[in-house]
């Protein structure tokens, strides 16, 4: 049943972002190979561990003697907590892995920039096809502790999480992204909603546009950042999605900013990550100065968009 409703989800978004004028048909045909090998890896595992439980338990007096002699019953044991232990990863959700297609950049995708984070050569954590890391920040604008992979809810939209580092050093940068990313041709305006001037002030998942959400996340205590001062106006106007990176976490202990650590992120210099509507990790490209970080994002979302973005309108 689970693995039926990522498969709704699955085809459900590709379906609206078709429908909707957002996407060519094309993506349509990412549905099967993506979700046909999930379904042949939970039969298989679904045999497997039926025929596990199927087998005669160990009596007692069998596993007091496997206890001491490492017999017979200790392999059968064995292998049922074995095989538990190889499935969790699958079973869980996090262990399902999309291959490379228009959605999931990878070395052989059409766009191709020195900014777009090979996960095989930079270091990054974040895998396209995967589901994007689990991380805990806190919300500037009430303080509250949220799990930032659960903000945005299922609406259709791609989220684009701008890790913005240190404000001190990222503040140029995080700049020159607002401004091309309005610019027009830009991944972002080139899809802006037609009420985006009379959009309620209450709207905060999709004020510009229906098919893009954005978070910024400063690696920086919550005290220390000021949305009016350190968050461009573009990239302000989603408040209620500006957070700091400042919880530790014990699988980087060491780490100042846990989040942009988890991610494999400069947890000075950032990175902007585009996960899918359904949470799976689209592409993930450096964050600097100048208009190179949108360049890289209108590539990868020319790749599968309706619309001819960046310099290839410009040159219409």
């Amino acid at each position: 049943m689970n693995t039926a409703f990522l498969d709704a989800l699955n085809l459900a978004w590709k379906i609206h972002a078709v429908e909707a004028g957002f996407a060519n048909r094309s993506i349509l045909e990412t549905y099967e190979p993506e979700r046909k090998e999930v379904a042949e890896t939970l039969l298989s595992f679904d045999n497997k561990y039926a025929k596990l439980f199927s087998q005669r338990p160990p009596a007692a007096s069998e596993v007091a003697a496997a206890t001491t002699t490492g017999g017979k019953a200790a392999e059968e044991e064995n292998e049922f907590i074995k095989t538990f232990k190889e499935s969790c990863a699958f079973t869980s959700g996090y262990g399902v892995f999309y291959k490379a297609n228009a959605l999931n950049w990878s070395p052989s995708h059409p766009a191709q920039s020195h900014l777009i984070l090979d996960p095989a050569t930079a270091g990054t954590k974040l895998q396209p096809g995967r589901l994007c890391i689990n991380s805990d920040v806190t919300r500037i604008t009430d303080a509250n502790v949220v799990h930032l992979e659960q903000e945005v809810p299922l609406n259709g939209s791609f989220r684009i999480f701008v890790f913005a580092g240190k404000p001190s050093v990222t503040a140029r940068a995080l700049k020159d992204l607002a401004a091309n990313m309005a610019r027009k041709g830009s991944f972002f305006s080139a899809y802006t909603r037609p009420d985006a001037d009379t959009v309620s002030h209450h709207e905060k998942h999709n004020p510009h546009s229906l098919f893009y959400t954005v978070c910024t996340v400063f690696a920086a205590p919550r005290a220390e950042v000021e949305i009016s001062r350190d968050v461009p106006p573009l990239l302000a106007r989603y408040v209620d999605h500006i957070y700091a990176d400042d919880r530790w976490n014990r699988h980087v202990p060491d780490a100042k900013a846990a989040a942009h650590a988890k991610m494999g992120l400069d947890q000075e210099r950032g990175g902007v990550a585009v996960v899918r509507p359904d949470g799976y990790v689209g592409v993930v490209v450096k964050l600097e100065e100048g208009s190179a970080t949108v360049d890289a994002l209108n590539a990868y979302f020319n790749s599968f968009t309706t619309k001819k973005l960046g310099d290839t309108l410009a040159s219409l």
